[in-house]
């Protein structure tokens, strides 16, 4: 959760460190079932509006990590974060983050 508050730093690299971090967490069956239990899917997604492109490449891979499992593609589905990434299709500059987004809904 600590980490997660990190998402609102007015400090670029603390929120690449934060969403970093998550990223590695989410690499973890254990972490995978606490990140699903608590709900944090939705503040992840908040970060694909970040100004900084790695932030929101680390963001799509966490969801994509947590998105390897049924449960946690249910869990993915039931936050409704395929509406944000259709959106997000239309918006996003770089390349790399549109085949992240086009995994991620697949």
């Amino acid at each position: 959760m600590q980490l997660v508050g990190c998402f609102q730093d007015k400090n670029h690299e603390i929120r690449e460190l934060a969403s970093r971090a998550i990223l590695k967490v989410a690499g973890t069956e254990m972490g995978r079932v606490i990140f699903v239990s608590n709900n944090l899917i939705e503040v992840t997604a908040t970060l694909f509006f970040d100004e900084v492109k790695k932030i929101r490449e680390n963001a799509y891979r966490t969801l994509l990590n947590l998105s390897e499992f049924t449960f946690g593609c249910q869990a993915v589905i039931d936050a409704d974060i395929l509406r944000v990434l259709v959106d997000k299709l239309i918006a996003e500059p770089e390349a790399e983050i549109l085949v992240l987004i086009l995994e991620l809904m697949n």
